[in-house]
């Protein structure tokens, strides 16, 4: 098979990876070209993100489909990281030791209502309140602020910082994928056409559209969700897990790296804006973080990074095909709760393996 993926974020960069991993065991002679408007090592969306994988705590303000979505990619995904590892030499974490919820005493009743939706949608056995001396024996250093927390064990963070890299290994030195950066596609056809500017026009057998907001002149549905983060090290704390702390204006979310460092979000703004972080915003995650262990007040900050979620109308994914063409898009905030998941469903569709596909809900055919 001849493929073109148009795309090198997230997305692009699991799928060329796992098509080719994937043929490569097989029968079947697989050619990629993978072609993106900016340089490989470009900070994008993906490498902004918290990169989080939390089915759970997602579900309390989503559809419920995300949370089924997020819990065969948090399968996914160790799998695919050792296969990884074991091509490249590189290891990438996935720190899978769950996340807490907890909260101020001034802010018990946002805490509440968390939970109480959780109850409606989550398992009881992937959700548990902890008292104190419970929360102590997870995270001593948060039952220092609070008395209380809801904890989701089967949820966990990758660390992109070294997925990128691995993968761009494995994709550079991997056999028949040509990877055109820096590089405006002028013509992307639906009969399988693709046409680089300074190249000359090809045909492919499957062209994969990832462009994320990229692709908004083709699905005028899609619209941008701005998010901010914070990144931060901070070697007077010690937290292992990923955080949620419960606010009535601005809900914080703590993503730990390796070497006490920490990713910081909140913000979810309705903007095709690619501006730097605003002083406000700096400001309420900073206020928030502080509040949330007094070690931070130490951290030394490492960059303040914005980024733009492509996002549909129901902030659902959706897998399109158009004659020769299958776009994937519309991962909003959840792109590697998603990504995963989704790119399984493709590879067993290129395989007329029916059977496999988990979610043909989210796979339309264009008008």
């Amino acid at each position: 098979m001849n493929i073109a993926i148009i795309g090198a974020g997230l997305v692009g960069r699991l799928l060329a990876w796992r098509l080719h991993m994937h043929y490569s065991q097989t029968d079947k002679l697989i050619s990629i070209t993978l072609v993106d408007e900016k340089k490989r090592n470009h900070f994008g969306t993906g490498l902004v993100a918290a990169a989080m994988v939390a089915p759970y705590t997602e579900a309390v303000s989503t559809e419920a489909i995300t949370q089924v979505i997020g819990e065969r990619s948090f399968k996914l995904w160790p799998h695919w990281l050792s296969e990884l590892e074991a091509a490249t030499a590189k290891s990438v974490e996935f720190n899978k030791r769950g996340t807490l919820v907890v909260s101020h005493a001034q802010d018990d009743a946002s805490w509440q209502r968390f939970r109480l939706k959780a109850k409606a949608v989550v398992d009881d056995s992937q959700m548990r309140v902890l008292d104190k001396p419970a929360l102590e024996t997870l995270e001593p250093e948060l039952a220092n602020n609070f008395a209380k927390a809801l904890f989701f064990a089967d949820e966990g963070v990758i660390n992109n910082p070294d997925l990128y890299p691995a993968l761009e290994q494995y994709l550079m030195q991997a056999d028949n994928i040509a990877w055109f950066e820096s590089a405006r596609c002028e013509v992307i056809s639906a009969n399988g056409a693709v046409k680089v500017a300074g190249e000359s026009s090809e045909l492919f057998d499957h062209i994969f559209d990832c462009r994320g907001n990229g692709a908004k002149a083709d699905l005028k549905q899609l619209r941008s969700v701005r998010g901010e983060v914070i990144c931060v090290k901070a070697p007077e704390v010690n937290i292992t897990r990923a955080v949620r702390l419960m606010h009535p204006r601005f809900p914080l979310y703590i993503a730990p790296r390796d070497n006490h460092e920490y990713v910081i979000g909140a913000t979810q703004i309705e903007s095709d804006a690619d501006t730097p972080v605003t002083v406000r915003s700096g400001l309420e995650l900073l206020s928030a973080l502080y509040s949330l262990h007094q070690g931070f007040g130490e951290a030394q900050i490492l960059g303040l990074h914005t980024g733009l979620r492509p996002t549909f109308i129901n902030n659902l994914p959706c897998i399109e095909f158009d004659n020769k063409i299958i776009r994937i898009n519309g991962l909003y905030r959840h792109g590697y709760l998603f990504a995963p998941a989704l790119i399984s469903d493709v590879i067993a569709h290129l395989d007329d393996k029916s059977d496999d596909i988990y979610f043909p809900q989210i796979m339309v055919t264009s008008d």
